[in-house]
This record gives C-alpha cells, sequence and structure tokens, in this order.
C-alpha cells in the first residue's frame, strides 16, 4: 500500500467518524465530535497496521474489545435511569466503519456511517413519538363513596373514557367509605380525565399519577 493511500484510508475514517460524532455533539452527549473522529481514525490505523504486519489480523481484532471500554465510560446511570447507550453503541460503530474504510471497504464505511446518522437523528425523533403516542401512564384515583355506591358502575364509566382500572380497594373509615382505583392512562389523554369520570358518581379526594 502506497503512502498517499495510507493517508487517505485514515482521512476517510477520520470524515466519517467526525460525520456520526458531529450528530452526537448536537445532542449535547459527552463523547462527540472529536471523540468519534479519533476512535474512527484509530481503528483503521490499528487496521492498517494489521495489514502492514504480514496481513495479522489479530491486532484489528483487539480494537473490538478495546472499544468496548471506552464505550462504557459513555453510559452514564442516574438512579434507575441510563444514558449514553446510544452513544456507546455509536463509538462502536465509528471503529467498525474506520476498520472498513482501512481495509479499502468503501461502501460498507459509507453505509454505515450514513444509516448510523439516521437512526440517532431521525430514527430517535419516530421511537420518541411512538412512545408518548403508546406508553401508558399509572394513577392513583381515591373517591369518597355513598355507602349504597355500586363500585363497578365507576369501573364502567372509567373504562369508557378509555382507560383500563387494573385494581380496585374499598375501605371504611371514620371519613366514610371510599375506594382506591389504580388506573393505567394512555399517553393521549389526562389522569384527570379518570376524575371527570367519576365525579357524577363520586367525591374525588386525590388523584396522583407518574410517568
Amino acid at each position: 500500500m502506497s503512502t498517499a493511500e495510507l493517508v487517505l484510508r485514515l482521512l476517510v475514517a477520520a470524515a466519517l467518524g467526525a460525520v456520526v460524532g458531529l450528530e452526537r455533539q448536537l445532542s449535547d452527549e459527552a463523547a462527540g465530535f472529536r471523540t468519534h473522529l479519533l476512535v474512527g481514525m484509530g481503528a483503521a490505523l490499528f487496521a492498517l497496521v494489521s495489514i502492514q504486519a504480514s496481513h495479522d489480523t489479530r491486532i484489528a481484532a483487539q480494537v473490538v474489545s478495546g472499544i468496548g471500554f471506552l464505550g462504557a465510560a459513555a453510559i452514564i446511570r442516574s438512579g434507575t435511569t441510563v444514558h449514553g447507550v446510544a452513544t456507546a453503541a455509536s463509538l462502536w460503530v465509528v471503529a467498525a466503519v474506520g476498520m472498513a474504510t482501512a481495509f479499502g471497504d468503501w461502501v460498507a464505511a459509507l453505509v454505515a456511517t450514513a444509516v448510523a446518522v439516521i437512526v440517532l437523528r431521525v430514527v430517535k425523533r419516530l421511537e420518541a413519538n411512538l412512545l408518548r403516542r403508546w406508553r401508558t401512564r399509572r394513577a392513583e384515583l381515591v373517591l369518597g363513596l355513598e355507602p349504597a355506591q355500586d363500585v363497578d358502575a365507576l369501573v364502567r364509566r372509567i373504562s369508557a373514557a378509555g382507560m383500563l382500572v387494573r385494581n380496585v380497594e374499598c375501605r371504611d373509615g371514620e371519613g366514610g367509605r371510599s375506594a382506591r382505583l389504580s388506573i393505567e392512562v394512555p399517553a393521549h389523554l389526562s389522569p384527570d380525565t379518570a376524575a371527570d369520570a367519576a365525579r357524577p358518581l363520586a367525591q374525588v379526594r386525590e388523584l396522583t399519577w407518574s410517568g
């Protein structure tokens, strides 16, 4: 391989990594433009060294496991929420793109870069819209009941409004008879809809929800 071709493959690997990194930078991720550029170029350099060393692919193979440590650094756990998994995956893809470029597989490198950017930028928005549409929220509705109130009638009214009543607990206390309903509310509805559906038949004492 000539020096000019070697330099070209390094520069292309760096450029393709930078394209993915720019998207991560625009998404305010910790691993952004420079990190992805360096990962792409570094992976290509390891692959080129393996080619020059009598086509010893063991050096390039170590990139696959080595990039895992860098990807792990991009993942941040906050309580039960995990951030940075997509960025860790993008670093892994950029390393593969760099290696493909080094081995001269230009089509695979270009297609993988384009798909990565589309997934990170376009599919992310589509995924968010689908989640907003289909995800449900959990609500707890506490109602004050008349002694002879039919709880099943309340459940039917709330169900008719488009919500799912998961559990009903009835209690008798100093404040009179009450019922606590656990409800799943579709994303396109407000939990207040459950309270509105119950009001003609019962007194709404408390409404809480999560999500």
